[in-house]
């Protein structure tokens, strides 16, 4: 005689996240489609506390932070420096339309990758594709 055992729904596994982080509303859209269509979940905000926020009620850090450097309030290098410490895995990229590169970031950020506006589609899939390698199995 078999025994039928009961059976439990599977568990789901949380999916990788990316937080964005800018004041221009079209450029989160833009990158929120990018990473949705890249099966990301994908949270938007327009000012660093907000981010900090984010990061403090998830139950995973993100994969990826994307944050602009010029913003209101708190900018972009500050709120890098803030997360530093906070994410073991996760992945800092500074944004900006107004530099070309990293040249003139303080030392202790020099180390965080660095994207210019306008970015393409390929810089921003080889960024996941580089986060994923450094972030440990979803469990």
């Amino acid at each position: 005689m078999a025994v039928s055992l009961p059976t439990q729904p599977p568990i789901e596994q949380p999916k990788h996240w990316v937080l964005v982080v800018d004041d221009e509303h079209t450029v989160c859209q833009m990158l929120t489609d990018v990473f949705t269509s890249l099966s990301l979940d994908v949270c938007a905000v327009s000012e660093a506390e907000s981010a900090l926020g984010q990061v403090e009620n998830h139950s995973t850090e993100p994969l990826l932070v994307l944050a602009d450097v010029i913003m209101p309030g708190m900018d972009g290098l500050t709120l890098a420096r803030k997360l530093k410490g906070r994410l073991k895995h996760g992945k800092i990229v500074l944004m900006s339309g107004h530099l070309a590169d990293s040249s003139w970031w303080p030392t202790d950020l020099r180390e965080l990758a660095f994207l210019p506006k306008p970015f393409d589609f390929k810089a921003l899939q080889e960024l996941v594709t580089e986060a994923a390698l450094f972030y440990p199995a979803k469990r």
